[in-house]
């Protein structure tokens, strides 16, 4: 990265333990650009080199690596550990300042946090030296108007303009002419309107199906029959449904099972693609398709010395979701004649930690198993740093950017065409 004004380049001295080497900087770059791919489109839109074109970073892009990237791919790399729980206290601060409601106790103890954060930053980075006072920038100061900014104005999702800057970037594609650049531009905006009305006029969504309302299913689907591995999962779930034995229910599931490659989760959820439905580069596919087959999901487990049910937090990659279609049997109780959506998924190792509350890595998966699909939450991203991943997980109630990719295929194409057609 870049020197901050000069400060640290004393030969003799040598730079602060809060500096980070440059060839390190070189490896934190490479590792956010092999991360593209395992970040859902819907998360970030493509990220610049962090060296080669820091200088193309929106603000979007930049408040995305900081509160998601950040923590995974600065993990252990400060020599003194209090310079990086330092960041992910700010980090904290960011996420704060982005929730849909906060109350004012939150502001107050919005205003604790970054008092004492930027009085850590005084302590860390001026050292109370006035041969430091470069240090002492305007934006940290800023930081201490938040609270009253919040309260005087809302929360900060309320006044910000990423959803501007975006949509300019929109626009921006469509100044491919030098002759007409403006009737251009003016067709791109148009017929992305146009294509939001007939969305909404027409209802161009999915219908859910029946039994999981919640649940959006796309194309690809396969009539998928299962090996006896498969079918003893799929009877291990159904085991803790209807009871019995395992054997006997495998027995009695049909034959073929479809499988479904996309489902959307309901009420603006994410659209997650499982193993099933990503298209393969000798298919022709493009090799910029992200992976959004990572996912979160929660389930009840028991307490064995309470009793009680806690929920559980697991991420996993989603390899299938299957429609299992139950005949009116004895076997199958209430839920005989009844059609299952079920998630095939391969878990992650990360003990039941939750990303949104504190960085997660792992290094191995588990053995799959099955799931009812409303248990899967969102869908979520990984970052791979020094031989572990890290999970990227928006679920928490922040306010954020959405990047509707398909919407602006769609309204791109169409301005495409009409562009080809007038010129």
């Amino acid at each position: 990265m870049g020197r901050f004004k000069g400060l640290d380049s004393d030969p003799d001295a040598g730079p602060g333990p809060y500096v980070i080497a440059s060839e390190v900087w070189v490896e934190i770059a490479q590792e956010t650009n092999d991360a593209i791919q395992d970040i859902p489109s819907l998360f970030v839109n493509a990220i610049p080199d962090l060296i080669k074109a820091r200088d193309a970073w929106s603000a979007e892009i930049w408040a995305f690596w900081f509160m998601y990237v950040a923590p995974i791919v600065l993990h252990g790399r400060f020599k003194d550990s209090k310079y990086y729980d330092h960041l992910c206290e700010l980090v904290t601060i960011m996420k704060t300042t982005l929730q849909y409601e906060i109350s004012r106790a939150d502001v107050e103890d919005l205003r604790k946090r970054i008092v004492n954060w930027v009085e850590g930053y005084e302590k860390f980075y001026y050292q109370y030296n006035v041969e430091r006072l470069s240090t002492c920038l305007l934006v940290v100061h800023g930081l201490l108007h938040i609270p009253d900014d919040i309260l005087n104005a809302g929360p900060a999702w309320a006044t910000w303009t990423f959803f501007m800057e975006r949509f300019c970037g929109h626009l921006k594609h469509s100044l491919r002419s030098r002759s007409h650049p403006w009737a251009h531009l003016d067709r791109r905006a148009t017929n992305i309107a146009h294509f939001a009305h007939v969305r909404a006029k027409y209802d161009l969504h999915q219908l859910a199906t029946r039994p999981h309302p919640l649940s959006y299913l796309r194309r690809p689907r396969i009539n998928y029959t299962p090996g006896n591995d498969i079918r003893g999962r799929v009877a291990k779930y159904l085991q803790g449904l209807v009871g019995g034995k395992a054997a006997a229910i495998a027995n009695a599931l049909p034959e073929m099972i479809p499988a479904w490659g996309k489902v959307r989760i309901g009420h603006g959820g994410d659209v997650l693609r499982a193993m099933l439905g990503r298209p393969l580069a000798g298919l022709g596919a493009s090799e910029r398709t992200r992976n959004t087959s990572f996912v979160r999901y929660e389930t009840l487990e028991t307490d064995a010395a309470t009793g009680q049910e806690t929920r559980a937090v697991h991420y996993g990659e989603l390899r299938a979701i299957l429609e299992c279609v139950l005949e009116n049997k004895a076997i199958w109780r209430e839920y005989r004649g009844t059609t299952l959506l079920l998630a095939l998924i391969i878990p992650c190792k990360t003990n039941g930690t939750d990303a949104t509350a504190e960085a997660v890595f792992y290094r191995e998966s588990r053995a799959e198993l099955v799931v009812d699909l409303q248990a899967v939450q969102a869908a979520v991203g990984r970052v791979k740093s020094r031989g572990q991943w890290g999970i990227i997980d928006r679920s928490s109630s922040l306010a954020r950017t959405v990047f509707m990719a398909e919407e602006v295929a769609e309204a791109e194409a169409r301005s495409s065409d009409s562009e080809d057609e007038a010129d």
